[in-house]
């Protein structure tokens, strides 16, 4: 535990250089009462009694002003701005201040197309206040409607920056029923951030923050069900409700109850040669009908407290998956066990799995204009599975259990402070994570390789960071930050500690950025980052996936280093940016004759060093009726690996078009197509595929209506090739992708009170 606190009273002492002695500071936040956005460029005059200018200041991009008062009362403030009615307030004033829209610029936009997104240096803000999206039930289904957001698997993705966090307010979204349950009138505004500061993990690398329109006293409640029929039927059902009173309480709850099912057709197909033979090239080619389904709950249960320029609170989440079914039935047919074999399996996976996590946070002003900000969490989980395998002809049965027990206990506190045009921040977060497996397998023929084992980890994590952002006028920015993380693992394999898998190591992670900000904004970036490979790919244990190929994990595997310089033009409604990586020990998934135990295996490694190019580029259009979107991605990279080395340098690409149609009668339409290309990432090589989806949205009163259709022509697949060393293999899936949803939600007054903890290592528990 001291080498926790040595470090952390290092950076809390570190923190003094921001305590100045000023008195009579006034501080506070400028925003657009339309939308919450901030406003940038503000005018703010300090009067004096005779309403005599003695001082003024300019809000930052964060609408943020800081001036000396003279006096603590008796002044007062003239806030104006472009298109917003000036505003005179007295001192001493609120923390955060509203403008509201001019008359004569609403009556612009009700003549033009207004613009809902604006660029940052670190990303972009779409406003949500009159955009047709947010008439989309459900914050998760709006989102994948916004600009650089991927949600063609389901899921929301950063377009080129892969899975985001995801805060509600100040808090971290943990799991997706959250964004189902959240009315997409009630936000805001969207900010999606590409390029993370420093006190963020080392491996993240996108963040989406979903910010809530002020907060109404009383009574709020969501309610909404789902149901999808395709190959199987899936439904869902949410609750949401919380409590808002005039004091700054907020009491919340939530429950939702997921049931989802799939159906799949599969195929895996190896060609391969032993070593000692290189000649004699062998396959087996297994066709399979996989089914599936998962009944899961979520529930959570909160408060918050709002004194002042001061919060804090408290929640509860459980998570459980009650039971998660897989059967595969499948027909093999290979050369490699004996001349030729056809030999029938029949394979099941049965889990369960709970999670406990409990989070508190207080948000405070401190003297000095000092902003206090400390989260901590506690996590436990727990879950346990068991599958089983039957081949028929051959009379072999073979078994695997696994036990997982895990435990999270963190912190983190950053002191935020403005300096005339400089924002400041320095925190530090402190971890301490334990992951215990226990599995046990055995096979009916005696394989050697299928034994009973036990891994332990626990790891020490802290880190310490800073990071600036100066804006001298209204065309320049700079920003960035240092991030110091020190890492202590103990790793235990059958009791018995592995000194050669125990390590400790540093990491000082550095990003640096310009922008340069007039007719078109310029920006450019440094960022390094560091990815820790998931506890589930460190076990050792062996799972079966054909007769002859077998998955297991690494223990040893290291941490994944990568630098990154990023360029970004945005023009307009076009925006482009351009990424080159340098990656060292990247983690990919290989193919392997295993020598020793005479089977195809296939585990994660540590890849060679390998550099990379990434273009991500959008174009928003307005026709009328029409809003299309264009989006895509262009990946190349110059990986060489394997026994024999070959190369993965065929180039990737993906395409979406995304469309909305304003219908009359207020009803919305939605037709998006996505493609994926050929070419590589890491060892994958994808043969390309594609999908169209289409949704169709109306609001009445306070009930919401959304019809959807998704893979409305069946053309997703899933083609994949992996080929490294003596092993070609190729799957390909169908299936489970295409189905027709309805989901209907009432809202009880929209306005929410929102939970505004966050947790403060997210990616730790997702290692978990």
């Amino acid at each position: 535990m001291k080498r926790f606190i040595k470090p952390f009273l290092m950076i809390m002492l570190l923190a003094t250089f921001t305590v100045e002695a000023q008195s009579r500071i006034v501080k506070a936040r400028v925003l657009s009462s339309v939308d919450s956005i901030p406003i940038e460029f503000a005018t703010v005059r300090l009067l004096d009694a005779d309403s005599i200018s003695v001082a003024s200041a300019l809000t930052d991009k964060t609408g943020t002003f800081v001036m000396e008062s003279g006096v603590d009362s008796g002044r007062m403030l003239d806030i104006s701005s472009v298109g917003c009615r000036s505003r005179i307030v007295s001192l001493p004033c609120d923390s955060v201040l509203y403008l509201e829209t001019s008359n004569e610029l609403a009556e612009v936009e009700i003549r033009s197309s207004k613009r809902y997104v604006k660029v940052t240096p670190r990303g972009l803000i779409i406003s949500m206040q009159g955009n047709p999206i947010a008439k989309l039930g459900a914050a998760s289904e709006a989102l994948k409607q916004l600009p650089m957001i991927d949600g063609s698997t389901g899921n929301i993705n950063v377009l080129g920056h892969g899975s985001p966090l995801i805060y509600i307010n100040n808090r971290l979204v943990r799991s997706s029923s959250e964004l189902s349950m959240l009315p997409a009138e009630s936000i805001s505004n969207v900010e999606i951030i590409t390029n993370p500061s420093s006190k963020y993990g080392t491996d993240i690398s996108s963040v989406v923050i979903i910010r809530t329109k002020k907060v109404n006293e009383g009574f709020h409640s969501v309610v909404n069900g789902n149901v999808s029929v395709g190959e199987a039927v899936s439904a869902s059902g949410n609750v949401n409700a919380n409590y808002h009173t005039e004091n700054g309480i907020t009491i919340f709850g939530d429950f939702s109850y997921n049931t989802s099912g799939f159906k799949q057709r599969r195929y895996y197909g190896e060609h391969f040669y032993r070593p000692e033979n290189p000649a004699q090239i062998l396959f087996t080619e297994t066709n399979g009908n996989a089914k599936g389904r998962t009944r899961s709950l979520t529930t959570d249960a909160g408060i918050n407290y709002d004194f002042g320029k001061n919060s804090i609170g408290g929640k509860y989440s459980f998570l459980r998956t009650p039971a998660s079914r897989f059967t595969d039935n499948a027909l093999t047919s290979t050369d490699a066990i004996k001349e030729l074999m056809s030999i029938s399996s029949q394979s099941g996976v049965y889990s369960q799995s709970s999670m406990h996590h409990v989070n508190i946070f207080g948000d405070f002003y401190i003297p000095a204009n000092i902003g206090l900000r400390v989260d901590a969490d506690y996590l436990y989980s727990a879950k346990n599975s068991t599958s089983t395998v039957y081949e028929t002809e051959r009379a072999t049965n073979i078994e695997n259990g696994n036990d997982t027990h895990s435990s999270l206990w963190t912190t983190k506190v950053v002191l935020s402070r403005n300096v005339k045009n400089t924002d400041l921040e320095i925190g530090a977060d402190l971890s301490k994570t334990s992951n215990d497996q226990i599995f046990t397998s055995e096979s009916s023929d005696n394989s050697d390789f299928l034994v009973p084992g036990r891994d332990k980890v626990v790891q020490d994590l802290y880190a310490g960071f800073a990071s600036f952002d100066w804006t001298p006028n209204s065309i320049w920015n700079v920003y960035g930050g240092v991030r110091w993380e020190s890492t202590q693992t103990d790793y235990r394999q059958n009791g018995l500690k592995r000194v050669d898998l125990s390590r400790n190591y540093g990491n000082l992670l550095p990003n640096l950025g310009v922008s340069f900000n007039s007719k078109a904004r310029m920006t450019l970036y440094y960022r390094a980052s560091v990815y820790r490979p998931s506890y589930q790919s460190l076990d050792n244990n062996y799972i079966y996936v054909t007769p002859t190929l077998w998955e297991t994990g690494n223990p040893e595997l290291k941490s994944a280093r990568v630098h990154k310089i990023g360029l970004n033009l945005n023009f307009r409604k076009f925006m482009l940016q351009c990424s080159f990586y340098v990656n060292k020990d990247n983690v990919g998934v290989v193919y392997y004759w295993d020598v020793e135990k005479r089977i195809n295996v296939t585990r994660p490694v540590n890849l060679p060093d390998y550099n990379s190019f990434q273009m991500v580029a959008v174009q928003q259009l307005d026709f009328g009726f029409w809003h299309p979107t264009l989006q895509g991605v262009f990946y190349l990279q110059n990986l060489e690996y394997g026994t024999p080395v070959r190369k993965y340098d065929r180039p990737m690409y993906t395409l979406s078009l995304n469309n909305r149609f304003d219908i009359p009668g207020g009803v919305y339409a939605y037709l998006n197509i996505f493609g994926l290309g050929t070419g590589n990432q890491g060892v994958i090589y994808s043969h390309g595929t594609w999908q169209a989806s289409v949704t169709l949205n109306k609001t009445w009163k306070n009930w919401t209506f959304t019809l959807s259709a998704n893979d409305i022509l069946g053309t997703w697949r899933q083609p994949f090739d992996t080929n490294t060393n003596s092993i070609d293999y190729s799957s390909m899936r169908k299936g489970g992708s295409q189905y027709v949803s309805l989901s209907v939600r009432y809202t009880l007054n929209s306005a929410k009170g929102r939970y505004k903890g966050k947790t403060s290592r997210q990616d730790e528990i997702d290692r978990l």
